[in-house]
């Protein structure tokens, strides 16, 4: 799935189209769903269904609202579901158009430049969509509880805290060479993941106050 760094601009660019009051919370569920360690409580958290190996894995943000319908009335519930989205748009968009899972089982290298790739595209991220205020509000996010069972609190600090170490990047990670993904479809999937966003949220909040 896509970069810490990815999700928060994706929850950030909809928070503020949406003119949400409460973006600090929007950014800590936009990265909570990765906040979580071993391959079965990560498909958990994502609610995923399908399968890789046959190209029908999908996250079931769905399933989430259904589940979860008290959590999506809170700012960190809608971040969640956010992140949920831009997750399946990302299997369609990079994941499954690219036929990763097919190169990574004919080069396990390749997963190692798959991932070696974000802290080279993150710099470049912030660079291009500004990263003061992301950094400030992403600080500046608490949350007591976690209104959703499939993610531990302290899992979730750690987590923040990682995220956080995401904007100490050195200066030449601007300029090396990206090795699996490009630039452009990089920067369509957060434009797509977040207009996605952007629909299912208008449809999830209408007739709410926070719209």
């Amino acid at each position: 799935m896509g970069s810490r760094i990815m999700h928060l601009i994706i929850a950030d660019k909809v928070s503020k189209r949406l003119e949400m009051s409460d973006t600090s919370e929007v950014l800590l569920g936009g990265i909570a769903p990765d906040a979580v360690f071993g391959r079965a409580r990560k498909d958990a958290s994502h609610f995923f269904g399908g399968d890789l190996d046959d190209g029908t894995r999908f996250a079931d943000y769905h399933a989430f609202k259904e589940k979860h319908p008290q959590a999506l009335e809170e700012a960190f519930g809608l971040g969640y579901f956010i992140h949920l989205i831009a997750d399946d748009v990302w299997l369609k968009r990079i994941y499954f158009k690219n036929d990763l899972k097919k190169r990574v089982d004919q080069d396990p290298s390749l997963l190692d430049r798959w991932h070696s790739d974000f802290p080279k595209l993150n710099g470049r991220l912030l660079e291009q969509y500004g990263a003061s205020d992301l950094l400030e509000n992403l600080v500046d996010a608490t949350l007591l509880e976690s209104p959703i069972d499939e993610i531990d609190m302290g899992d979730l600090r750690q987590f923040k805290e990682e995220a956080l170490s995401d904007f100490n990047y050195p200066k030449d990670e601007l300029v090396r060479k990206l090795e699996v993904y490009s630039w452009n479809e990089i920067l369509l999937y957060i434009e797509e993941a977040a207009e996605k966003a952007i629909e299912e949220c208008t449809l999830l909040l209408k007739g709410s106050a926070r719209l």
